[in-house]
Formats: C-alpha cells, structure tokens, sequence
C-alpha cells in the first residue's frame, strides 16, 4: 500500500512538473520536485519499496522529459544510491543534515549527469551554469521541507487499515464466567 500510495504521488508530482511548473525547459526557476521524492525514499523506505516507487516514476520521467533517454534514470538511481550510503554513515542527527544534503547531492548529480551526457552524445548542447544549477539546487533544498511533511501524512496514511479489524475488540474469556 506504501508503494502504491509514493507511485500515485510521484505521478502527480511528474505531471506538475513537466505541464505546469515548466513554461519552457530551460526556466531558471523550474522545481524539480520528483527529486525532493526521490531524498525521502532514500532517507525514510526500504529499498526494494523504494525501487518498486522509483521504476515506473523513471520511467515516466523520461516519457515525459523528452529529453535523452535514460538521463532521469541515471539522475534518480544515482542520487538515491548517493543519499542513502551517504545518511547510513553520518553521525549526526537526522534533522540536521537532510535538507542540506538534499540540494548538494542535487547539484553533484546534476553535474554528474551533464558530464555523462556530454561524454556520450557531444552533439546535444546541454547548458551548464554554475550559478543557475546553484539556484535550482537552492529551490529543491526549499520544497524539500514542506514536501517531506507532505511526504510523512502520505506514509502515515499508508499504514493506517483499511478495514477497522483493530477497532473491533474481541475477548477470548467471559468476564461474567465465575472463577472457582
């Protein structure tokens, strides 16, 4: 039910994206807003929940984009391995570095993905900016926040039944049967 619930999530979060958010492609000020989704797998679910959330948003994502094929698979899975390795070793307490590490890891897999993309296909012109990336990167660190509590009331929601078998008390002994 978690997954079912992050997946439903995840496409709309694709589908704001990629028809409002995103008057043009190259806005400076497009939210990427499936990689705020992709920090809270990595921080709060399993793995196998969270690959089985991941797939089709990826795939998804590079129906969508329009773009290389591939590019926002290797952007997703890249930055949850990153995060997820990167949360299991710090010491510090979890409040602490999330957000930070949200738009660092989002700037260093960006990067990344642009030196990829340029190795491989020389011929598509991707543009780089520092200070553009940066500022992306500074909006991501900016939603994660409120897209994490979002995130939270969606697994809390998941976990609670849909059948109310736990309100239903049945009593193995009767209380009336007198004890001899």
């Amino acid at each position: 039910m978690i997954a079912f619930n992050f997946i439903l999530v995840g496409l709309l979060l694709v589908i704001m994206q990629t028809t409002v958010c995103m008057p043009s492609p190259v806005w400076l000020l497009t939210p990427d807003c499936y990689y705020v989704l992709v920090a809270y797998l990595a921080y709060r679910l399993d793995l196998m929940r969270s690959l089985i959330v991941l797939f089709p948003l990826v795939c998804i994502l590079d129906v969508l984009s329009g773009t290389v094929l591939g590019m926002y698979a290797i952007l997703c899975f890249s930055a949850y391995f990153l995060i997820r390795f990167i949360s299991r070793k710090l010491p510090v307490n979890e409040s602490l570095y999330q957000i930070p590490l949200v738009g660092v890891s989002y700037l260093l897999i960006s990067w990344g993905v642009y030196l990829f993309i340029r190795f491989i296909e020389p011929e598509v012109l991707v543009s780089w900016s520092w200070w553009k990336m940066g500022t992306r990167a500074m909006l991501v660190a900016a939603l994660a926040y409120p897209l994490f509590y979002v995130f939270d009331l969606v697994q809390k929601y998941s976990h609670r039944s849909l059948f109310p078998w736990s309100r239903l008390r049945l009593r193995t002994d009767n209380r009336r049967r007198r004890k001899a």
